[in-house]
């Protein structure tokens, strides 16, 4: 009994996914994922060693440059954090955006990048940013 109890707790652990445990409740909603191509969309957009404004400058980003989401999100601050891997090979943490404004989308999303608010409302009705 004891071992089905610990198989139990085990599973329990490997697959338990809190739905908002990264969230960051004062970013505009995520649009990327773990293992998705991106687009950077935003010029000057800083490539850090980790995931916060006050952290190393490991390079700058500029509007067309491909990146392969491989880690994140981190919440920090009023950003969420998305580990990446650019073209060349370097790897850090970008900001997703601001409510202002995305600053990396998702690859299907470079030529029309949707508002930040309007992405608030894509896919579920969520009273604290659709009006």
């Amino acid at each position: 009994m004891k071992r089905l109890a610990l198989l139990i707790l085990l599973v329990l652990g490997v697959y338990a996914n809190p739905a908002f445990a990264d969230a960051c409740l004062y970013a505009p909603p995520p649009r990327l994922t773990v293992g998705m191509e991106a687009v950077v969309v935003g010029d000057g957009l800083s490539l850090r060693a980790l995931p916060a404004v006050s952290t190393g400058l490991d390079g700058k980003l500029y509007t067309g440059n491909a990146l392969k989401v491989i880690g994140g999100p981190s919440c920090n601050g009023i950003y969420n954090w998305w580990r990446v891997e650019t073209s060349t090979g370097a790897k850090g943490w970008v900001a997703e955006g601001s409510w202002d404004a995305y600053f990396v989308v998702p690859a299907a999303d470079a030529k029309n990048p949707p508002a930040p608010f309007d992405a608030a409302c894509l896919n579920d009705f969520d009273p604290l940013y659709c009006l």
